[in-house]
This record gives C-alpha cells, sequence and structure tokens, in this order.
C-alpha cells in the first residue's frame, strides 16, 4: 500500500516492543514529506519478491534494478554510496559498498524486517558518511521478555508461516518463524528460502536472470527489569548464481553482451549485534551501547567474450562496530541526543585465472590492494529545543574522522591516508494555523572516500578503471522547505529542496589505445565536478465522503533535476536522474464484521519519460542513448483474513501490471515485469 497512516501505539500492535534506538527518534521539526514508516504488513500486502520492490511500492521511492538481484533506491536523486542503509542501529554500508547500482538492501530478507524507515535528505550528523541523499532505517522483529510486556498477546509459543508466490518469475519464497517468551526472556527464529526463475516482461522472458538463496534470523533478548534489557541478534543471507543481466544481455549500442559470463556465484551477508539498552531515568532518559560483527563475502565468476580466461574473483570484508546513543530531556525546554560510534573494516581480496580449456589455474592480484584496512569514527550531538514558542528548533552537530592503510598493487609499499569532517544541520517548524505546519531545514552531509575508490581496481564499461588513495570527501549543503497539512478527512505533505555536492568522485579517462574499440580504455577514479539537484515532492490521502469512510484516494508525485559540472566536460545533466514519476490510488478499507476481505486497492504507478541524459547515460548500455520512455502500470490488490481469527491467518492476491504494459524503469538493466499474478498466504499458531 503506497500510504501509511502513522503507526499505531505499541499496546495496539502485535509485536510487544517498537525496537528502536535514541537517535532514530524523529524531531518535532521532521517534516512528513522527509519521513516515513513502513509496517512489515504493509509490506508483505504488497506482493513483491523482494525488499527493495516492496519499499518501492509502499513508499513510492524510485528503485533501479541492474538485474533481478539488486534494487537500489534513489533518494532525492541520489543512489549507491550515497544513500545509507542503518539495520537495528548499524550501518549495513561498509568500506567496500560500490558508487552507483549495488544489491545492498536486496541482502536484506524481507521476513525478517519489522518496519521500514525512510528519511528523505542528508542525515550525516546522526549517522555520519553515506547519508547525502537519505537514509534506510530497517528494524527487525523481536519477541521481548514477558517481564517487559505482561500480558502481551504473544505471550507462549508462536508459530508463523508466510509463502509468496510471483507469477512473472514463476518462483516463491516461504518463510517459517518460531518464537517464545518466558519472564526473563525471548526469543524468535525465522528461517527463508526463495527460488526466483527467468523473469517474464511484457515483450518474453528476460534470460539471465533467475537465481535462489536462502536466509535466517535470530532474536534473543534478556530482561534485567522493565527497562534494562540486552538483544542478540543474528542474521545470514546467502544467494547464488546472481547473473549480471546487464553485462550478459545485448544491452543499447550493443551487438554482443559485455560478458560471456558475469554471475554473482555466491552473495554472503552475516550480521550479528549485541545491543544493551537501559531505560531508567537518571544520567539520560534512555541509552544504548551496541557491539558489532559483520561479514560479506562477494564471489564473482566473470569471462569476456573472445577468451578462454575466466576470472574467479573473491572480496571478504570483516566489519567490527562499537557505537553508543544517549537522550536526556531537559524540563520542557530541551531533547538531548548524543553518542559516538566506530567501525574497523578489514578486506580480503582474491582473484583466480581458470584456462577453461587447459584447466589450468593462475593466481592473480585481487581487486583491492593487500591488507586493505579502513577506520571510521564520530561523535555527534542534537538539541532539540522549544523555548522559541511558537518555532521549535533542531541543530545539531558532528566530527567524524576516517583513516585508510594498504600496500600498493604493484611496489607493495604502505600506503595511508586519513580524512576529517564537521557537519551540522539546523531544522525549524511551526504551526502556522491548526493542522498546518511549516518546516525549513539546512543541513551539510559528507561522504568519505571508502576502500573501493581508494584501494580496487576493477572492470567499468569493459575496460578498467583504477584506485586512487588522493581522493578527497564529497561534501554537501541541502535546504528544504516543507508544509504538512492534517485534517479530519484528508493529510497531504509538500516540500521543495535543493542539494549542492562539491568534489563528487567519478572517473576521468586516461587511455585509450583503440579508439571506438571497447574493451581496453583505462580510467582513474578522481574527484571530477560538483553536483546539483532541485526536487519537489507531493503526499497525500483523502477519504472519499466522511472521515471515518472505507473509501480513499492517494497520491505521491516526485520530480528531480540534476546537473553535474565537470571539470573536464562543463555543465550535463546529472547521471541516473530519475524522470517525473508517481502514483494514484483507490483504497477500500472493509467494515471490521466483514469475514473474508480486510482491504483492497487499485493503484497506477507511472512515469514521464526521461531525455536527460549524462554523458555516462549515453554510453551506458542500459539506458537508450535517445532516452527512456513513459509508462503506466496498474495493479489491483486485495487483503482478508482465512478461516477463524484463532488461526491468524490471512491471504492477499494481486494482478499487477494487468495492461501487460512493456517498458523499463529508467536505470534499470532489465526490463519491468509483464503483467503478474502474486499469491500469498500467512498463517499464525
Amino acid at each position: 500500500m503506497p500510504f501509511q497512516s502513522p503507526p499505531p501505539p505499541p499496546d495496539q500492535q502485535v509485536t510487544e516492543t517498537i525496537v528502536s534506538a535514541p537517535r532514530s527518534s524523529q524531531p518535532l521539526t521532521s517534516p512528513g514529506i522527509s519521513h516515513q514508516v513502513i509496517t512489515a504488513a504493509e509490506l508483505e500486502a504488497t506482493g513483491q519478491r523482494s525488499l527493495p520492490s516492496a519499499l518501492a511500492k509502499t513508499s513510492g521511492l524510485f528503485v533501479q534494478e541492474t538485474n533481478l538481484g539488486g534494487g537500489a533506491p534513489i533518494l532525492r536523486g541520489l543512489i549507491g554510496n550515497q544513500v545509507l542503509i542503518v539495520v537495528d542501529g548499524v550501518r549495513l554500508n561498509d568500506a567496500t559498498t560500490r558508487g552507483g547500482p549495488n544489491q545492498s538492501l536486496n541482502s536484506i530478507d524481507m521476513a525478517s524486517v519489522e518496519r521500514v524507515e525512510v528519511i528523505r535528505g542528508p542525515t550525516s550528523v546522526l549517522y555520519g558518511s553515506d547519508a547525502l541523499g537519505g537514509t534506510i532505517l530497517v528494524w527487525t522483529k523481536n519477541r521481548a521478555a514477558a517481564k517487559r510486556e505482561p500480558g502481551s498477546l504473544r505471550d507462549g509459543l508462536r508459530v508463523d508461516l508466510d509463502a509468496q508466490y510471483v507469477g512473472a518469475v514463476e518462483g516463491a519464497t516461504e518463510s517459517l518463524a518460531l518464537s517464545d517468551a518466558w519472564r526473563n526472556d525471548g526469543l524468535i527464529g525465522i528461517g527463508s528460502f526463495h527460488d526466483w526463475n527467468e523473469l517474464q516482461s511484457a515483450d518474453g522472458q528476460v534470460d539471465n536472470t533467475g537465481y535462489h538463496g536462502l536466509a535466517w534470523f535470530g532474536s534473543w533478548e534478556h530482561a534485567f527489569s522493565a527497562q534494562r534489557y540486552l538483544r542478540l541478534t543474528g542474521s545470514q543471507t546467502r544467494d547464488f548464481d546472481v547473473p549480471r543481466s546487464d553485462r550478459m544481455n545485448v544491452g543499447y549500442g550493443q551487438s554482443v553482451p559485455s560478458d560471456a559470463e558475469h554471475f554473482f556465484t555466491l552473495e554472503d551477508r552475516q550480521r550479528y549485534v549485541l545491543a544493551y539498552t537501559d531505560e531508567v531515568k537518571n544520567f539520560a532518559d534512555t541509552m544504548q551501547v551496541r557491539l558489532s560483527l559483520r561479514e560479506y563475502d562477494e564471489q564473482r565468476q566473470i569471462r569476456r567474450f573472445n577468451t578462454t580466461t575466466r576470472s574467479l574473483e573473491q572480496d571478504k570484508t570483516t566489519t567490527v562496530g562499537l557505537g553508543a546513543d544517549w537522550r536526556k530531556r531537559v524540563g520542557g525546554s530541551q531533547v538531548f541526543t548524543w553518542g559516538f560510534d566506530v567501525d574497523y573494516d578489514d578486506v580480503d581480496s582474491t582473484k583466480d585465472n581458470l584456462n577453461i580449456g587447459t584447466g589450468v589455474i593462475t593466481p592473480s592480484t585481487g581487486n583491492f590492494a593487500p591488507d586493505s584496512k579502513y577506520l571510521a569514527s564520530g561523535v555527534f550531538v542534537q538539541d532539540e529545543i522549544f523555548v522559541f514558542d511558537p518555532v521549535d528548533l533542531t541543530a545539531g552537530l558532528r566530527y567524524s574522522r576516517f583513516d585508510f592503510s594498504f600496500d600498493d598493487f604493484t611496489t607493495g609499499a604502505d600506503t595511508d591516508g586519513d580524512f576529517g569532517a564537521l557537519t551540522g544541520s539546523l531544522q525549524a517548524a511551526s504551526d502556522i494555523a491548526k493542522g498546518t505546519r511549516l518546516s525549513a531545514t539546512l543541513a551539510q552531509g559528507f561522504r568519505a572516500p571508502n576502500l573501493s575508490e581508494l584501494a580496487r581496481n576493477a572492470t567499468f564499461a569493459a575496460g578498467t578503471e583504477l584506485a586512487n588513495p588522493d581522493l578527497e570527501p564529497e561534501d554537501s549543503f541541502y535546504q528544504e522547505l516543507a508544509i504538512d497539512f492534517t485534517r479530519a478527512a484528508w493529510n497531504l505533505s509538500f516540500g521543495v529542496y535543493h542539494n549542492a555536492i562539491d568534489d563528487v568522485v567519478g572517473r576521468v579517462l586516461q587511455s585509450d589505445p583503440t579508439p571506438g574499440i571497447p574493451g581496453d580504455e583505462v580510467y582513474l577514479r578522481d574527484n571530477v565536478g560538483d553536483l546539483e539537484y532541485y526536487g519537489a515532492e507531493l503526499r497525500g490521502r483523502r477519504a472519499l465522503g466522511a472521515a471515518d469512510s472505507p473509501y480513499s484516494v492517494g497520491a505521491y508525485v516526485e520530480y528531480t533535476w540534476g546537473e553535474q559540472d565537470d571539470n573536464f566536460s562543463g555543465v550535463d545533466p546529472a547521471s541516473k536522474v530519475p524522470p517525473l514519476h508517481g502514483n494514484v490510488s483507490l483504497a477500500f478499507d472493509a467494515p471490521a464484521e466483514w469475514k473474508h476481505l480486510s482491504n483492497a486497492e487499485l493503484s497506477a504507478w507511472w512515469a514521464d519519460e526521461q531525455e536527460r541524459l549524462s554523458p555516462n547515460d549515453q554510453t551506458d548500455p542500459r539506458i537508450d542513448p535517445t532516452g527512456t520512455d513513459g509508462w503506466v502500470s496498474v495493479d489491483l490488490d486485495f487483503r482478508g483474513p482465512l478461516g477463524s481469527k484463532r488461526l491468524g491467518a490471512s491471504w492477499n492476491l494481486g494482478f499487477h501490471n494487468i495492461f501487460d504494459e512493456a517498458y523499463r524503469i529508467h536505470g534499470s538493466g532489465i526490463d519491468a515485469p509483464g503483467f503478474n499474478v502474486v499469491a500469498g498466504l500467512h498463517l499464525s499458531l
């Protein structure tokens, strides 16, 4: 469902507690257009097969898919490592997160997700590097100890079974969750599987798209008291043989694909987080300390055309992190939030070249330089001020430091460096009339170059791009003006923004031995210039008739205009900027006495054509050099209870792209699904 009401109070939710962290509490100055909360039920009701696609449908976010195993959200025109993903208060981004589209969000199993918060605009004060376009906060499911929630709805053993069929890929995902709660302890364990076949678009089968995988998630909570508790979470997702579709299928401007073979043979992400939360009001009203261990193992199989050499590559990143947040209300005039975070990344990169004719394996240098290490640390403070009635203020400040080191690819000599950043933000909001609130934001953002740019040599557009340890951080200055209208029968949020980013990291052509014939170009990563984005977003919903009418209409519209002032070629459109896009919907929420249907929704998702292409877009085989055509896709979704309410069973059924529209989301490497039937079942015992 594309638009949500605010989440119900904790005593109305099935889960006993809302897992959070002190710094994740949204200040009163936060505008509605910049902050959305999407629940697990809303994600599941979409019938989408992955978290990125479900998030796109529930939030309106523009999501680019290079392949079926991807799904990169675009916030305020930015993508990849310029958007930060945080899971249970701990960064998912690490020192190897690639620029441009990546599969990070798709590595989170939707079966483990309790809710997602989408924050548009820079959040560098609270979350540090990478949060230039915005931050996606993912919170996982929890089974609280009975001591913390006496008489909760989930006391005792609970079994949840979910299954979802997606016709466009003739595949399904299944998950089983077991949970129980005692006086001092709560446990939940979830296992899931997914298997996707080749995608069926309106124009036919899209080759090199199917893959399969599995995941598990566990959470244990121990309550020392109702206000002091310890939580340990662990998770692992493993995807196998994910094709790089855009490299193995013929793209725009190509007569043959870029590669004969290009698979992520293994994408293995593991996360373990130990968090202690204290809500006893003394030094602070609430505090949380988090210790984390994360590992990401990516293995690739690549072979170009007209060669017998198959590259077997592996990059393994191990991250250890420590973070703490405190939050304290001082009378009725201020709320302070402060804390620190430290993350240490160690990268082990290997590469073997296999001659498929002779079977001989020759060791080679990995993509990342030997002994690559990265240390990120920061301290922050935020102050919410309520003494300047009728204006509320929120001010924040953060200092961050980054240190990196590796052995030079050629000489083996020690190479190191560091960056520092001081960033601030100021937000003001005021009720200018009853149910009408105006807010303004000024915020700095930054992104420190990571090891993918400082210490990694890799392929790019059939050529090679080289590392550069002399890069400078990207930094931005962001302004936003927003207004929220809240009435009994309708609500509307509207905002306009401007984001100027300096010293953007890109790539510069160094040599091209055979011009006009791709494959031998050499590029160097460099700070190539500045980016500038302007944009506007509108989101609203209205009940048809009285405020309690079961019928409502909703709409979302977003427009982003971006340009890059390149140090070498002048001013051009920015890359991969979404076109004007949005949706409209008609929803029906059935009366409580209805036994078999709880809600239904008819929605139309659309995008205008995008003809403003950067020079990189014009040579990208994923993008038509004449521009991406506009499109409209219509969905019809139903959801309801199944059988006895005691079973807690429900069903969902969706008919997506019901007019079989042939289209491609701008910047994606595959066409969108054609007519698609999705069906889901949830059982709870």
